[in-house]
């Protein structure tokens, strides 16, 4: 049996890997990102944990990210199809408004951790303060009332999403926040999968692929290496793979 020590560094790699996965999907879908995004304290003192330990930063974003509604990506005369999951929230009346993303990645269960559901705290307040849409602290405690109920904003001029991205979606997240987004490892496969079909240009025939992180790159070597024979679901489950044990095939 491992000792607990081996148990915990385990588990810290599944969730770096989850992370590294999830910041990925959302570069390839035109966000601009900052992962492990840091709340602040109010002071310099430390506050004290649920645990009863002193903490130096109230919270962490496991990814902060923005997505411009122009964004687009177009190779030789063909437009790249990003995410439904992600466009769509940006369609309709909101399709010239930002769209803002915090996002909470698990590498099993989709979870919301406390700092981002207990309103008490208002960590909310803090980061949308730091997203920087606006001054006016009615708007900044009214969005982070309907995020902390619904998980989503939508001002005149900007929209507000909180995500999670896990191995499982959560059926009791989706009761308790009706405009939660929920996106696992499956669906990001298979949208690996469709953009490298439809876009052969990105598989790993060249320096940009040479750049990209380790994992975008190793998902291409899988899909020339015999993945794209394999389909769509297979994708999804080597996705999982990857997070859990660190290896594609």
């Amino acid at each position: 049996m491992p000792f607990p020590t081996q148990q915990r560094t385990s588990g810290q790699e599944r969730g770096r890997r989850a992370e590294d996965v999830a910041s990925w999907f959302f570069r390839l879908n035109g966000f601009l990102a900052i992962p492990g995004f840091i709340v602040h304290l109010d002071s310099a003192s430390s506050h004290q944990g649920e645990d009863g330990e002193p903490r130096i930063a109230r919270t962490e974003a496991d990814l902060m990210a923005v997505r411009f509604p122009f964004s687009r990506e177009v190779v030789g005369s063909r437009e790249m199809r990003d995410a439904q999951e992600l466009t769509r929230l940006q369609s309709g009346d909101n399709e010239r408004k930002p769209l803002f993303v915090l996002v909470e990645v698990k590498a099993s269960l989709c979870k919301m951790n406390g700092p981002w559901t207990n309103q008490q705290a208002a960590n909310m307040q803090r980061v949308l303060r730091r997203l920087g849409f606006t001054r006016d602290e009615r708007i900044i405690h009214s969005a982070a009332a309907a995020l902390y109920e619904h998980a989503r904003w939508e001002g005149g001029s900007v929209l507000v999403q909180y995500i999670c991205v896990g191995g499982q979606k959560s059926s009791e997240l989706a009761t308790m926040y009706d405009q939660l987004i929920q996106i696992d490892w499956r669906q990001i496969g298979e949208f690996m999968f469709e953009r490298f079909s439809s876009h052969p240009e990105k598989t790993p025939s060249g320096l940009v692929h040479d750049q990209w992180p380790k994992f975008g790159r190793e998902f291409g070597r899988w899909f020339v290496g015999g993945g794209k024979q394999r389909g769509q679901m297979e994708a999804g489950r080597a996705v999982e793979r990857y997070v859990r044990e660190g290896r594609l095939q």
